[in-house]
């Protein structure tokens, strides 16, 4: 016990003797060499730095002897607690459309047991477009070729002639275990004169806006082959035909089925020397992934593809009030082959754009609007297995209906649930549609202008009262209008 005092008071003693002579006292982490460096990003915070690594608020303060992690603050760095094994400062990239975690793992030169543990993955199949990694900094960025692997039909050898290499080379400088391992749709790399980080054969980069339930994603692409490239993209979306087809009949819901929804993207060239395309995301698509396929053909007939998963996001759209219709306006028998014909009128993508900026409201009360998109309906005291599909705007008969812009009129006849309706082609796959009109004052073939008068407001087919029913379709699925109103596509 007498020990225990004499040894507290000769440590107490010295620290004191210390800090009255003038000689600072340095924290332990920052004379340490080993371990995992975290540059602190902006809205980082203590809490959200240890979820992102598995770790403890306690963990992270006890590592880096912080008394106050409250005033952590950006370009701050912080040691992570159970990689002192390791060495380095992590570098955050995400995931773009052609990449891989092990692409990314190849293309910073790390070994993927250090890459695996640093990002806790188990299973690369699951990442996503736009999702974070974290590499070692590098104090020197090799210039790299990068390879991508043909889809089927060449061997290893092959695949390492094309690139002018030998194929251990290839397998050697991407950690592989043999050229055995050079495998379809993968993408390797190569030490070059000059780099090359074209995700495709003549595709340089292809990016994307976010994904939203709902609203129109814009695609661009850049490279000499665009031109060449086909992608698709593959929805999961809710199947409310078939639950329509269950309820008509008297069965109970007691699940939602899910099918697969394709859509082709098509590429058109732009002004700014890009290319677009434009998609509408389907608004009853599952939250969570959406699969992008991308493939090419070289003028050697040789076949490169990849398959990426991109995030959907899911928008809270609500839900209307519970409404009455005749029965009829409601039977799958009518109703669903009037949406497969509606459908296949707005299929093609031509190639001619005839809009610029944003679209005008289609009537002169632009606020008068009485329902939004994307609300859950319920008819005739069924589920809510129905959801509105644009913008009602009020008005009463006979207001004038203007169109949102510069197009060509494909469609005018009469409707059972859209009543008489006109439907006009805007190009890039995009066209607007005017329901329940009294009067159509355009016909197939015009070319209109926007702003131009094209039919009168009114109350034919599937309606409670005089309205205008607005839809905005884009890549072949119906998308909510007000961002097309307020924003400038592409």
């Amino acid at each position: 016990m007498k020990k225990s005092l004499f040894r507290i008071l000769t440590a107490s003693a010295l620290a004191i003797s210390i800090i009255g002579s003038g000689v600072s006292v340095q924290p332990v982490n920052a004379q340490q060499s080993k371990g995992l460096v975290y540059i602190v990003q902006e809205n980082d915070t203590i809490y959200s730095i240890s979820r992102m690594f598995h770790s403890s608020v306690y963990r992270l303060e006890i590592r880096n002897y912080l008394n106050d992690s409250s005033v952590i603050s950006a370009g701050d760095k912080l040691y992570i607690p159970g990689f002192d094994d390791l060495s380095g400062t992590l570098s955050p990239v995400q995931i773009s459309i052609g990449d891989t975690p092990l692409s990314l793992m190849r293309a910073s030169r790390m070994d993927r047991t250090t890459f695996n543990r640093i990002n806790f993955l188990t299973s690369s199949d699951a990442a996503f477009v736009g999702q974070k990694f974290f590499t070692l900094v590098s104090d020197s960025k090799p210039t790299q070729l990068r390879v991508p692997v043909t889809d089927g039909g060449l061997t290893g050898l092959e695949t390492a002639a094309r690139s002018g290499t030998n194929p251990w080379t290839l397998a050697e400088y991407n950690s592989l275990p043999g050229t055995w391992y050079l495998v379809p749709n993968d993408i390797l790399y190569l030490p070059a004169s000059s780099s090359s980080n074209e995700i495709l054969p003549g595709i340089q980069e292809i990016d994307s806006t976010d994904l939203q339930q709902g609203v129109t994603a814009v695609f661009t692409a850049k490279g000499s082959s665009v031109s060449n490239l086909k992608a698709n993209l593959d929805f999961p979306v809710d199947d409310l035909d078939t639950m329509q087809k269950d309820a008509s009949a008297g069965k109970p819901i007691t699940s939602i089925p899910i099918i697969d929804e394709i859509h082709t993207l098509n590429f058109f060239p732009n002004t700014d020397g890009n290319y677009v395309a434009l998609q509408g995301v389907p608004r009853m698509t599952v939250p969570g992934m959406a699969l992008l396929t991308l493939s090419i053909q070289t003028a050697d007939g040789a076949n490169y593809s990849l398959d990426q998963n991109i995030k959907v996001k899911q928008v809270d759209y609500g839900y209307d009030a519970p409404m009455q219709v005749a029965d009829n306006e409601v039977d799958p028998a009518v109703t669903i082959p009037e949406a497969e014909f509606y459908f296949k009128t707005v299929a093609p993508a031509t190639s001619e754009k005839m809009w610029s900026g944003p679209f005008l409201p289609p009537t002169s009360t632009p606020t008068a609007i009485n329902d939004v998109f994307g609300r859950l309906r319920a008819f005739n005291g069924s589920d809510w297995i129905y959801w509105h599909s644009g913008l009602d705007y009020a008005g009463g008969e006979g207001v004038p209906i203007l169109a949102m812009a510069d197009g060509t009129v494909i469609y005018t006849g009469e409707l059972t649930v859209r009543g008489n309706a006109t439907i006009i082609d805007h190009g890039w796959g995009v066209y607007t549609v005017y329901c329940h009109q009294s009067k159509v004052e355009v016909k197939v073939g015009d070319k209109v202008k926007a702003g131009q008068e094209i039919g009168l407001i009114g109350a034919t087919g599937r309606v409670t009262g005089p309205h205008l029913h607005l839809d905005v379709i884009v890549g072949g699925v119906q998308v909510d209008p007000e961002q097309w109103l307020t924003q400038t596509l592409p």
